[in-house]
């Protein structure tokens, strides 16, 4: 019998799993599991969803995992797909089902994971990210295909397309990956991977920008023939866009040709629309970056694969400012580790390790980097994609951004009212916020006086110091306490 029919979940029953998968292939459909049972109790706290795949084999499933030590799980609670990655908006957990699959299949965790939704996102296009622009309205990136899809997420249907064809490399896919959202555009990596030439990147490689009022492709260089999108420094975006939680930079993991150290983490300013320059390189890193995060725009791990002939692949962990690495906190001779989640507040990291004969989950200590457990948690099958979930009594609010030391943040972004700075300060003390207009005049101070230790939210009218509304532009947020300084951006519009 195989690894898929046996999983020890109360839940699942060999028909059940039979239909689901069915469902998957089409990419359409729902199922419902048995309302008598109820989910962990302790996923009314933070913890992880896993997905999980058989190796060899098709079957796919998800776990579950407490984030606190000593980290209790529930293995093989649901069907996924075995090509998935999942993501968290509004209470919800869409799992994006890639190649095979071509649909996103939509979670409550509150309906003890049943999935009260699945829509295709089209036959053969490989999905690979959900982006979420607002009730309504979300985006779909399709890797084999030209098309960037809009869906309404609250009922699956495709509500609009964006052409990217304009940008592809000479087989004519752009390959698009990962997206964020910035002052009203979307942003989008392209690889640009030419099929008829072994996959290989064919530079540059692009950020593509749509204008979201109208899905309009922006030329960022009307002045050249053709479509242009922003060129990157290195080739091949695959690990994505992590936003800098201090100053709301776009961080670009670009890996161009494997074997070759010539990629990289790229710092991209979205209101300037201009690259920073490389902020580590595959250099330092030691190895192709595969996949990288940060949680507090100091100190950031990856996952990297050193040349041939070592070929070991490896977690780092270094430093953002200073590019050092800080040190290797675990490795392999196999092609071990997909995924990562870094959980800020608990100091801890957790891998996903698919070692062949002994997979699971491993968890570090951020500061030390020392292994918190003796070897990798079983999490029933061989984990891929992690994903940290906010339980309804979180002590990590969704989207809030806590840091090592001190810490600034400023919600919603952009503003066009009232908002929230975010702080988090190291030890008691007095504490100074400052605002500076784009020319470096500084235009108000949110708050100047003694404060506590820990978390700290201070709301702020976006008014300068004389109560009058500040004009639309962006503003640098700088917190002084303790000796040490942080910054960030606000966008205000009107």
């Amino acid at each position: 019998m195989s690894q898929r029919l046996e999983m020890t979940s109360r839940r699942q029953h060999a028909s059940a799993a039979i239909l689901v998968l069915v469902l998957l292939a089409v990419g359409s459909g729902a199922f419902a599991w048995d309302p008598a049972w109820a989910a962990p109790a302790y996923t009314q706290g933070d913890y992880l969803f896993i997905l999980t795949r058989e190796l060899p084999g098709p079957g796919g499933a998800f776990s579950l995992m407490d984030i606190h030590s000593p980290w209790p799980h529930d293995d093989n609670y649901g069907e996924a797909h075995y090509d998935a990655v999942a993501f968290f908006h509004d209470g919800l957990i869409y799992v994006v089902n890639r190649a095979g699959a071509d649909n996103i299949q939509v979670i409550d965790p509150a309906q003890d994971f049943a999935t009260i939704r699945q829509f295709s996102v089209g036959a053969g296009s490989n999905p690979q990210e959900i982006c979420f622009a607002g009730p309504g309205r979300a985006f779909v990136t399709r890797y084999d295909d030209h098309e960037l899809w809009e869906v309404d997420p609250e009922t699956g249907e495709h509500t609009g397309t964006i052409d990217l064809a304009p940008l592809a490399d000479p087989d004519g896919l752009p390959e698009m990956h990962a997206m964020a959202i910035h002052g009203g555009y979307l942003y989008v990596t392209l690889e640009r991977l030419n099929r008829d030439n072994y996959w290989m990147p064919e530079p540059p490689s692009f950020l593509a920008v749509i204008d979201l009022a109208d899905n309009s492709l922006v030329d960022l260089d009307p002045a050249a023939p053709g479509m242009q999108g922003f060129p990157l420094a290195a080739t091949n975006p695959y690990s994505g866009i992590v936003i800098d939680p201090l100053t709301g930079d776009f961080l670009i993991g670009e890996t161009g040709d494997y074997g070759v150290l010539d990629g990289g983490i790229e710092r991209f300013d979205p209101d300037l629309r201009e690259s920073r320059g490389m902020l580590i390189g595959e250099e330092e890193l030691g190895g192709d970056l595969n996949v990288w995060k940060t949680a507090n725009g100091k100190k950031g791990f990856a996952i990297c694969m050193t040349p041939l002939p070592e070929g070991l692949t490896k977690v780092v962990a270094f430093d953002l400012f200073t590019r050092e690495n800080l040190g290797t906190v675990v490795s392999s001779d196999e092609y071990a580790y997909s995924d990562m989640h870094i959980d800020t507040p608990r100091h801890l990291l957790f891998v996903a390790d698919r070692s062949y004969t002994n997979p699971g989950i491993r968890i570090f200590d951020t500061e030390t980097l020392a292994p918190l457990t003796t070897g990798p948690v079983p999490v029933g099958l061989y984990p891929l994609d992690l994903l940290g979930v906010p339980g309804p009594n979180s002590d990590v609010a969704e989207q809030e951004i806590l840091r090592d030391g001190l810490g600034l943040g400023a919600f919603p972004q952009p503003a066009a009212g009232p908002l929230v700075l975010r702080l988090q300060l190291p030890a008691d003390g007095e504490t100074r916020v400052s605002v500076f207009d784009p020319a470096g005049r500084l235009v108000a101070e949110p708050l100047r006086g003694y404060r506590l230790r820990g978390a700290q939210e201070i709301p702020w009218d976006p008014r300068d110091r004389q109560g009058k509304p500040l004009a639309a532009g962006t503003y640098v947020v700088r917190v002084r306490a303790g000796g040490c300084e942080e910054t960030c951006k606000v966008a205000v519009v009107r």
